[in-house]
């Protein structure tokens, strides 16, 4: 036996010296996907670059046992590892969004609830449905800035670029510790990206995706509900009114009965309003009757001679409705070159707006002159008088507007503050944070004086300038009917004021005819009451004209001319649409393109007002018989409550996605249509308890003051 050993020592060392260079080998490929996985993946690197002395001791053991867990192939760190984000493709043409994917880490957290049948054959690992992790784990988003050239970065409305990155993180590692690791991370050789494409990636800030405390003692939070409970109040004690009514009137004969019903289709409103006091102003049958009216005399709302303005608000609410789906939707998109090239090219929004104002300035001039008893009664007036009248005429809007538009304001801000806690996209306009500051600019009417930037609820500014201009033409009309020279010379220095002061910004601020340069001077030229008043004037002029021509028979032959009308209608329908969606080339000066707005808005206003005067004169029946659909007249009651709340069912969906979207026009179109269908309902339920009530208080108000001065 023992002439055998020497064979056997020479085998073991044979198979000792094949078995180190296994392990050397294997140890080799084990630093080498060690060093694959440090670099290809940003929770891996994270986990590498921890140090004891870094973050607390959980934070540390659990990141080592992700990072064991990974190299190992476990279910549950390979869930993790598939969770956060890596490098997204489309980083140069906009995509910023490394978000990983929620679900999966909310699937290390529990077992995945799937109905997987075992009778069936599966090539997957069912581990990966059952498999969860030892510790606790949260889904974190980093914001970081870029400074990279590498990245397309058109200026588009309240957006700034930023990549976003999505982890799925142990629950011990604090947000503080998360934002010093990936800060260390990003500036380390790990991260390949930065060399690539010069990223120089700075950490903004880091979220867990949770309400922060303190929501529900939010003031607007308090305000909302609070205002709920009392309408809601209100609602039931109304409702209790009417049921009091109906049994006391059980009793009845039927002749009365008749007599009662048929006074009831005539005054219903006014009597109703007049007997009963504010409460019934709440009765949600009559509030019903009011928003969608049967007869036709109360459809057309007192437009009969313009049927077809329903119409054209329907479709510029509409219009309004698309832009604020393409504006609210681009933070989310994962193909923004593509998003603001289609913005860019869907239509002439900057001159768009300007529908609202023409429609908003002939309607009132229209309803003032053609009211003959309070022209009269303000000829007679006395200074004070007067002053009382236009403020109780200001008082009654404010009384209509402000109760519907508080409500939406406090719905807006606490929307915003969760959405921006629980959205894993960056919000660079945090609404909120601008309603907590300046929520009395709004209050005011005067937010469109300040920088867009500072906006609470930024698309209100439209609103601020209606206000602005009502309160300035009540003024003005006013004025006119005991000075109308004085009138005159004001309306002419206003539009004087208004061209002057386009110039100065145009050409001191480079203007370009783009929707870039448009946002780019958002807070100049897009939204200054100055810059906005043409339209309306040219709106309020043409009022006037329209009633002076239908008093006096101002240029008889002219309105008379059926031919000569109808190809005014036909020119008017030319110029409203080229103005709305012609694209205008570059290479041109600037003063050029400065005339060019000028002419636009001039040419776009009075195209407004030109089919307003063809509607009335009968012209263009084929076109009109579209805008004069009854459907129109009941959706137009919902008009200021969809201007209102538009945006806010955008932000809430878009925010809440838990991956970016990929825009292209067909998907537009679908979400448009059920953005819409969402959007007339809720309005419609808030038109109902929080618009129309305070309408009726408003008109009670207003009687109960007319019937004391006279």
């Amino acid at each position: 036996m023992s002439h055998h050993k020497p064979y056997l020592c020479i085998v073991l060392f044979i198979l000792l010296l094949d078995a180190s260079q296994i392990t050397a080998q294997t140890a080799a490929v084990k630093s080498d996907l060690y060093i694959l996985m440090e670099q290809s993946s940003i929770l891996f690197g994270l986990t590498a670059i921890s140090r004891p002395d870094m973050v607390n001791a959980d934070c540390y053991t659990q990141l080592q046992e992700v990072q064991n867990g990974i190299l190992r192939q476990q279910p549950w760190a390979m869930k993790m590892y598939d969770a956060s984000g890596s490098k997204a493709p489309g980083f140069l043409l906009g995509n910023g969004h490394w978000l990983g994917s929620r679900d999966t880490c909310d699937a290390v957290k529990q077992p995945l609830k799937l109905k997987i049948s075992n009778g069936i054959p599966h090539k997957m690992n069912r581990k990966i449905i059952t498999d969860i992790a030892s510790f606790a784990t949260d889904f974190r988003i980093v914001n970081l800035w870029h400074n990279s050239t590498w990245q397309v970065d058109p200026h588009y409305p309240f957006y700034e670029p930023r990549v976003n990155i999505g982890l799925c993180l142990p629950s011990a590692c604090t947000l503080t510790e998360v934002a010093q690791l990936m800060a260390i991370y990003v500036e380390d050789d790990l991260f390949l990206a930065n060399d690539v494409y010069d990223l120089r990636l700075r950490v903004e800030s880091v979220k867990d995706l949770k309400m922060r405390p303190g929501f529900f003692r939010r003031p607007s939070t308090i305000i909302f509900f609070t205002t709920c409970f009392l309408t809601l109040l209100l609602t039931f004690l109304a409702l209790g009114r009417r049921m009091k009514r109906i049994s006391e009137n059980v009793d009845r004969t039927e002749s009365e009965e008749k007599t009662v019903e048929q006074s009831k289709k005539k005054i219903e409103v006014k009597s109703h309003l007049r007997a009963s006091g504010f409460i019934d102003c709440f009765d949600i049958q009559n509030n019903w009757e009011m928003l969608f009216p049967a007869t036709e005399e109360d459809k057309a709302g007192g437009n009969a001679a313009f049927p077809a303005v329903n119409g054209l608000r329907f479709y510029g609410a509409m219009g309004v409705v698309l832009f604020h789906l393409l504006c609210f939707t681009y933070l989310a998109s994962s193909n923004k070159a593509e998003h603001f090239k289609s913005t860019s090219n869907i239509g002439n929004f900057d001159i768009f707006v300007d529908l609202f104002f023409t429609i908003s300035g002939f309607l009132q001039t229209y309803h003032f002159f053609h009211n003959i008893k309070t022209i009269e009664a303000i000829r007679r007036s006395s200074f004070t008088q007067n002053t009382k009248m236009v403020i109780l005429y200001v008082t009654h809007r404010i009384i209509r507007l402000v109760p519907l538009y508080l409500i939406v304001m406090c719905v807006a801000d606490a929307g915003s503050l969760m959405v921006d806690d629980l959205s894993v996209f960056h919000f660079s306009h945090r609404l909120y944070e601008n309603c907590e500051l300046h929520w009395w600019r709004n209050l005011l009417f005067i937010q469109n004086l300040f920088n867009h930037n500072e906006l609470c609820m930024l698309w209100s500014w439209s609103l601020a300038c209606d206000m602005q201009f009502y309160v300035f033409s009540i003024v003005l009309l006013f004025i006119f009917v005991k000075h109308p020279r004085a009138a005159k010379a004001l309306t002419f220095s206003i539009l004087t004021a208004n061209v002057a002061y386009t110039f100065y910004i145009g050409l001191s601020m480079n203007f370009l005819y783009s929707f870039e340069s448009t946002t780019t001077l958002f807070t100049e030229l897009y939204m200054n009451p100055l810059s906005r008043v043409m339209a309306y004037v040219i709106g309020g002029v043409s009022g006037w004209f329209f009633v002076q021509n239908q008093q006096q028979q101002l240029y008889a032959n002219f309105f008379q001319n059926q031919s000569l009308q109808e190809y005014l209608g036909y020119l008017s329908i030319i110029f409203f649409f080229t103005c709305s969606f012609a694209s205008i080339d570059t290479g041109y000066t600037v003063l050029f393109y400065v005339v060019l707005l000028l002419v636009q808005r001039i040419v776009f206003a009075a195209s407004v007002c030109g089919l307003i005067f063809a509607n009335a004169a009968g012209c263009v029946k084929w076109f009109f018989y579209v805008l004069e659909n009854p459907i129109f007249k009941k959706l137009n009651q919902l008009t200021y409550t969809i201007f209102l709340m538009n945006p806010l069912p955008i932000m809430l969906v878009t925010g809440l996605s838990n991956a970016s979207i990929y825009w292209s026009p067909w998907k537009m179109i679908v979400d448009f249509i059920g953005y819409c269908a969402t959007l007339y309902f809720f309005c419609t339920i808030f038109a109902l308890f929080f618009e129309v009530p305070y309408k009726n208080i408003s008109r009670l108000i207003l009687q109960r003051t007319k019937a004391k001065t006279s």
